[in-house]
């Protein structure tokens, strides 16, 4: 009796896994520039917020050598993850490996939408970091 209701729970939980995960559509495949979408990607609160957010993520972990101004570039996930985190320009290579870390780890983003669909979007920001 035990095999069965285990047998039964399994097979409940895979025919629920498989339809959570739905194959991604041609729209969906395509990474698209932010610039290109109907609904841009953004940070929960804004541009500055994530600005802020970085900034204040930096200081705690006390570095000195932050530079001034970085600009960086990642792509929004359909669930709002980061990927594939570049740093473009600025900083010292120790300062600008934080910078990646802080990014990568930092909360969901409002994923980008267009035709309908949520899609991956490459964003690229300029983070500043003058007092």
């Amino acid at each position: 009796m035990k095999k069965i209701i285990l047998l039964v729970s399994f097979l409940f939980i895979q025919v629920s896994f498989s339809q959570t995960n739905e194959p991604l559509n041609d729209i969906q495949k395509k990474i698209y520039d932010n610039k290109e979408v109907q609904v841009n990607a953004e940070f929960q609160d804004g541009e500055k917020k994530f600005n802020e957010y970085v900034v204040m993520a930096l200081k705690k972990e006390k570095h000195k050598d932050y530079p001034k101004t970085v600009l960086a570039s990642f792509i929004v996930g359909i669930d709002g993850s980061l990927e594939d985190v570049e740093i473009a320009s600025g900083g010292r290579k120790n300062a600008s490996k934080e910078i990646k870390k802080i990014i990568e780890n930092s909360p969901k983003w409002l994923p980008a939408e267009h035709e309908g669909y949520r899609v991956r979007a490459r964003v690229n920001v300029s983070l500043n970091f003058q007092e």
